[in-house]
């Protein structure tokens, strides 16, 4: 009979809870160390997706509702829109934190040990925890991210004044002028939603818009977000950040443009995160972080040079979503329990942003397809042709996906334009089972719906292949 294995998994997030519930499925006990902040260790639920959803979703609402011009729509207490709506998220994320707290709480059992405390490493086979030690043949590491600070900001001012994507989630009192610092999802998302509720709103980043993607999309959703009023400056270095007697802030800027002060009440440093590793006490492993400070971590979520220790989510350092650590925890749960080399492919790697219009990408970009070794060809389709994207209003999108050439499978999709977060779906299933492009359009696109820009733009590559797609409707 073989041994039951003892997995400890470090972190109560997203990540942290898959993973343990995946080493209990496969045998194992578990010790659950859910950390020093135990009832808010998910940064999905109490500090990024759900708390950010809630709160774009009633400013969307009332955007969109007086878009045309129509209707004269404006909240019944305008003074209080803001606290409203974050009291309304407020209460949406306690419900969510309940239904996690009682899921933990299920778990709870003879082989399935909560620990509501952190754990630091004594070696490769123990930790120690509010003074106890814990023996482990397995470890999962999944303690998650912290927001990455930049060096500019000086240690004199800290954070007073300026916010995170934490605080921002707090504030219940409109700013008339805001600065955000980043050119990511956080910059993009909140940057906008503030802007449609009055503020007067500069983005600045030192990068491109969205500079991960092709830089197309980035330059398209500048545009965008300028027709609504934002100040986009991306390019920029900061040169100087002080917060001044009367309570704003300066941020002096350099670039091809020149030099300028910009003068806000609020800033947002939208600046990225960093895995949370600080406290695990990683040293006595031997483990060393790259250049960018991430654990080295391979495809099947094994810690170089560690055969036993192994990391999911954020804290890994890449790919920092959620479903990502979903995954990520599921495999490592799977190989910790199995002594296993469960790998994932990672074809698609769908990312979003939602922004509005929400931007997807899925695959690979037209420049790292060459780079790998394709020959390519892409097409494109604009929203405004779109009969079902254009009656939401959505006038400026575009979606581009590109596709081999030779075999026509498709290698990577592209889409900015409403509820891109969703259609991104279609074209990444086919990018994950290496469909070709003929496999994707070999189907029915109902008319009017927004996908048919998937068809749209399929049909287009098909047409550049030399295959002939099917006639569809072209209202």
């Amino acid at each position: 009979m073989s041994k039951i294995k003892t997995i400890a998994v470090i972190g109560g997030g997203s990540a942290g809870l898959s993973a343990a519930r995946a080493a209990k499925a496969f045998g194992a006990r578990v010790l659950f160390f859910m950390g020093d902040d135990a009832d808010h260790a998910s940064l999905c639920i109490n500090a990024g997706c759900m708390p950010s959803k809630a709160m774009f979703e009633p400013i969307d609402a009332m955007h969109r509702a007086k878009r045309h011009g129509w209707l004269g729509v404006k909240p019944v207490r305008p003074e209080k829109f803001l606290s409203q709506i974050i009291a309304w998220k407020d209460q949406q994320i306690a419900g969510f934190n309940s239904h996690r707290q009682q899921e933990i709480h299920d778990l709870q059992s003879n082989e399935f040990t909560i620990i509501r405390a952190a754990a630091r490493f004594i070696d490769s086979h123990r930790v120690r925890s509010q003074n106890e030690i814990y023996t482990f043949d397995a470890a999962i590491i999944a303690t998650g991210s912290i927001n990455q600070i930049p060096t500019f900001v000086s240690t004199s001012i800290g954070l007073d004044g300026a916010w995170t994507s934490n605080e921002i989630l707090h504030n219940t009192r409109q700013p008339k002028s805001m600065i955000v610092l980043g050119a990511g999802p956080v910059a993009l998302e909140f940057s906008l939603r503030y802007a449609r509720l009055g503020c007067a709103v500069t983005v600045v980043s030192r990068s491109p818009i969205m500079p991960r993607f092709p830089l197309k999309y980035g330059e398209r959703l500048r545009e965008i977000y300028e027709r609504e009023g934002l100040r986009m400056m991306p390019g920029r270095k900061i040169a100087r950040f002080t917060r001044v007697a009367d309570g704003f802030f300066n941020v002096e800027i350099e670039g091809a443009q020149g030099a300028e002060t910009l003068r806000a009440e609020r800033v947002l440093l939208a600046t990225g995160r960093r895995p949370a590793l600080r406290n695990l006490n990683l040293e006595v492993l031997g483990l060393e972080t790259d250049e960018r400070g991430r654990l080295r971590v391979g495809d099947d979520m094994r810690l170089q040079d560690c055969e036993n220790i192994f990391a999911a989510g954020d804290v890994v350092g890449q790919r920092m979503v959620v479903h990502h650590a979903h995954i990520e925890a599921g495999i490592a749960g799977e190989n910790a329990v199995k002594d296993g080399n469960r790998k994932w492919a990672r074809r698609s790697n769908v990312q979003v942003v939602f922004s509005d219009p929400e931007f997807a990408f899925a695959g690979q970009s037209p420049e790292t397809a060459e780079k790998a070794g394709h020959k390519i060809v892409t097409a494109t389709a604009e929203s405004r042709d779109i009969g079902k994207l254009h009656l939401a209003g959505d006038e400026f999108g575009f979606g581009e996906f590109v596709a081999d050439a030779n075999d026509g499978r498709l290698l990577g999709a592209g889409l900015l334009c409403d509820d891109a977060a969703n259609l991104i779906h279609l074209p990444a299933y086919a990018i994950d089972h290496q469909h070709t492009i003929h496999t994707l359009i070999d189907g029915e696109y109902y008319h009017p719906t927004k996908i048919e820009i998937v068809s749209e733009i399929g049909d287009a590559l098909c047409r550049a292949l030399g295959g002939t797609p099917f006639c569809r409707a072209t209202e």
